[in-house]
């Protein structure tokens, strides 16, 4: 699993740079359903000239990452790159809960290379900027320090290259085929990303179907703002491997700026093809 980035500490900052200055993304403002503006700013810089960008896209701030421009030296640019036929190749703007996270990487001859993440989010102004900060400062200390666990969450691809198991109808017809993991996108899922949850007990429901016993319990999840989750993603405590899908999500809000996550979550049996993504709590991150 990939070392978790200062993005998921609860701040939304640089998460690389090789000297004293950094790079700062300002605005990600969406613009639906054709447009996403991105700015940025650099700090420190020994000058206003010799920068160069490359923005990239994806659907986890953990990657893989998608380069849509790169090569220009002004501190903005808009994704475009949205397709107007919606297929499984391109991401559907129309969607009423699809994230976005871009990752601006900025180079210079001399001061060297920097990066930083943001998610497509909404902004609030400045006087409640503080008050979303702290709030969202709080939620990460009580649930890193007190009553929140380790997890692995491993967002649903909805975009990519179809996996041959997928028919003309958009279904896939192998609901536990290894290489889409039953999500008709080849991989599946994104890169995990490593954030902290607390989770609710709760009992395990038995009813009797014509094919026997079926067990089912639903757990209620309280966490970060990031990653913001998603219908059917994964997530998968790592103290004790088990993998729960998501059901359904609220938000916590202030003038629609998210502070923390509710989510309801179904368990997954341990036979499902979901157990076969790799979330390895033992080498990284070395948590326990």
């Amino acid at each position: 699993m990939p070392v978790p980035q200062s993005i998921i500490a609860g701040k939304d900052v640089p998460v690389f740079s090789e000297g004293n200055f950094r790079v700062i993304i300002t605005r990600t403002v969406p613009v639906w359903p054709k447009k996403i503006f991105i700015q940025w700013i650099v700090k420190n810089p020994v000058t206003s000239l010799g920068y160069t960008f490359k923005v990239s896209r994806s659907g986890s701030p953990m990657g893989p990452w998608e380069d849509i421009a790169q090569g220009f030296d002004i501190f903005f640019t808009v994704d475009t790159k949205f397709e107007a036929t919606i297929n499984a190749l391109t991401m559907n703007p129309n969607a009423f809960k699809r994230n976005l996270y871009y990752r601006v990487q900025v180079t210079h001859t001399t001061q060297g290379k920097a990066e930083a993440i943001s998610q497509v989010d909404a902004y609030a102004d400045q006087r409640r900027t503080g008050i979303i900060r702290k709030l969202r400062r709080d939620a990460h200390v009580a649930l890193s320090k007190v009553n929140g666990i380790e997890i692995a969450v491993f967002k649903r691809r909805w975009f990519g290259e179809p996996c041959t198991c997928k028919s003309m109808t958009g279904q896939t017809t192998r609901a536990h085929c290894a290489t889409c993991l039953g999500t008709g996108i080849i991989h599946g899922y994104w890169n995990p990303v490593c954030s902290y949850a607390n989770r609710s007990i709760a009992p395990v429901d038995t009813q009797t179907t014509p094919t026997g016993i079926v067990e089912t319990r639903y757990v209620h999840l309280i966490m970060e703002y990031i990653p913001e989750v998603e219908l059917k993603d994964i997530i998968v405590f790592l103290r004790d491997d088990k993998r729960y899908i998501v059901e359904r999500v609220t938000n916590t809000e202030i003038q629609t700026v998210c502070v923390h996550q509710e989510v309801d979550v179904s368990e997954i049996a341990k036979s499902s093809v979901e157990f076969n993504l790799i979330a390895d709590s033992w080498r990284t991150p070395p948590w326990f």
